[in-house]
């Protein structure tokens, strides 16, 4: 029997952990089915590669400033190149690319490959606010009549009633959809007039056992504190110095920003997704703004304290379907933080997490196969 052709579209381009940990996650675990072939599309929009760069394009004033400022840090250079070589080689070694390499819309419409199934997911591919997230990612190049999948895709933020007008007629041609966030299902029903489920980040579909297989150890076994901010806020500075002075743990920044805001005992600049699954599973307490880093402190049961941003339906749609309390940092919290209370109780949810992570399993393998699967 022929394997089934599996094709894969997501953010398989970026420089970010949690991006691609959830494209490895899903291209792995739909290769372990029988008689599946699964390939992520090399799918390159105009405004892929910045995060690659150590100088910021555009004439912005803070651009320009931050352009300055990195000629007189030739180490975060450096730093940053080292990091793009580990990253490369993680997308070399785990993650199955397809052979053809499409870096505009029109070359993928006019020479789309080929494939059985298309799965669109996960991460934010379905927030048609950022910068080259277009109709490519509502599958506009497949062909009619092959299986359309939209599979744990997230919206970031609400779509406008414009928005969802022009997005209609292509959630109109998926044969199953889906979305990460419980807070976006009704409105993705509505755009589509048909079913959309609440399912797990990619990440979720493996086991922990599995993670660990490929996560590295740090190089050290004393207690620490996992850092991990897009951007550190007074509240992030806020929450870490609180954390170390109850705990009396060393601070570890996986740091991407320019400044080491957080005074921190070790600054990590250059690391890989492998690194970042190791940190995260060693750490006796997660400090995060970040939805995987999150994610992934949930899947080791870890004591995670969140720092809310923006868009914070990410992170309330796991508190809610997992049942975790006191995860969100706030200035209350910090107030009457002590080490007795620093602990997150996970029984609680473990029940609703496992048929959650099962029923989003089920629901994939379905899509694609068929109700018996």
């Amino acid at each position: 029997m022929a394997k089934k052709r599996i094709l894969t579209l997501t953010t398989q381009y970026s420089p970010n952990m949690g991006a691609l940990l959830q494209c490895y996650a899903l291209s792995r675990f739909l290769n372990s089915q029988n008689d599946t072939e699964c390939a992520v599309i090399q799918y390159w929009h105009p405004n892929a590669k910045a995060g690659w760069r150590a100088f910021k394009h555009g004439g912005s004033f803070r651009n320009r400033l931050f352009n300055l400022y990195m000629l007189f840090r030739p180490d975060l250079i450096i730093q940053k190149k080292r990091r793009n070589k580990k990253l490369q080689t993680f997308i070399d070694e785990y993650i199955p690319l397809d052979k053809n390499i499409y870096t505009t819309d029109d070359a993928i419409r006019q020479n789309p490959p080929q494939a059985d199934v298309y799965v669109v997911g996960s991460d934010q591919i379905w927030n048609v606010n950022r910068k080259g997230v277009g109709s490519v990612y509502f599958f506009d190049f497949v062909p009619d009549g092959r299986k359309r999948i939209a599979y744990a895709p997230s919206l970031g933020v609400d779509w406008s009633e414009e928005q969802r007008l022009w997005l209609r007629p292509y959630l109109q041609k998926f044969d199953a959809l889906s979305v990460r966030e419980e807070g976006h299902v009704a409105q993705v029903s509505e755009a589509s007039g048909k079913e959309v489920l609440h399912v797990a980040d990619p990440v979720f579909l493996l086991s922990p056992e599995e993670w660990l297989k490929i996560a590295k150890k740090p190089d050290f076994d004393e207690p620490y504190i996992f850092c991990y901010f897009f951007g550190v806020t007074d509240l992030a500075a806020k929450a870490v110095k609180r954390l170390r002075e109850v705990t009396g743990y060393k601070v570890v920044y996986m740091n991407f920003n320019a400044l080491d805001k957080l005074d921190s005992d070790i600054c990590i600049r250059s690391c890989d997704p492998r690194d970042f699954i190791g940190f995260i599973a060693n750490a006796a307490v997660v400090c995060a703004s970040s939805f995987h880093a999150s994610a992934f402190s949930i899947i080791f049961k870890k004591n995670l304290f969140y720092v809310p941003q923006a868009a914070k339906e990410r992170i309330l749609s796991l508190k809610r379907t997992f049942k975790i309390d006191d995860i969100l940092v706030t200035e209350k919290r910090l107030e009457s933080l002590t080490k007795e209370n620093i602990q997150i109780d996970y029984t609680k949810g473990e029940e609703a997490g496992e048929k959650y992570i099962s029923d989003s399993r089920r629901f994939l393998l379905n899509s694609i196969y068929g109700k018996n699967s």
